[in-house]
């Protein structure tokens, strides 16, 4: 079954803020400005609506503009945590990239989304602390 989208918007027709699915749209460029037109559905009242977003790629592709110098980014490690903007270099990808989300998983872990310049955005775990082995004793 394919991922639907939603977001959160003021519906036109019925005036309640509502979670709206997407149906369908195109990008057009407008005064140089990308931006993109999607027919969004209603959850209440099931009207569509025609509305005109941001290309989210765009604010992207302003993250990564300046380019990256690997002595100042920092090695990658799943123990570190890492802060918004920070750049990183992973010595198993072999790639640059700079951090552009922070994310908590539903079971507590916590994430990155790091855009790199060659493989582009990939989800990342941080802080995560090393196991301790635990020995059992069991009593017979």
């Amino acid at each position: 079954m394919a991922k639907t989208k939603f977001i959160m918007h003021q519906c036109a027709y019925c005036r309640r803020e509502t979670k709206m699915e997407f149906v369908g749209g195109q990008p057009t460029e407008n005064n140089g400005a990308e931006t993109v037109k999607m027919w969004y559905r209603c959850g209440k009242c099931k009207q569509t609506a025609l509305l005109t977003l941001p290309l989210a790629s765009q604010t992207r592709k302003k993250v990564q503009a300046v380019a990256l110098i690997r002595e100042q980014c920092t090695p990658y490690d799943k123990q570190k945590t890492f802060t918004i903007g920070e750049q990183i270099y992973h010595s198993d990808l072999d790639d640059m990239g700079r951090v552009i989300r922070k994310d908590k998983m539903s079971n507590g872990i916590h994430s990155i989304v790091v855009a790199f310049e060659k493989l582009g955005e990939r989800k990342l775990l941080e802080n995560i602390a090393e196991e301790a082995e635990v020995v059992e004793n069991v009593a017979v």
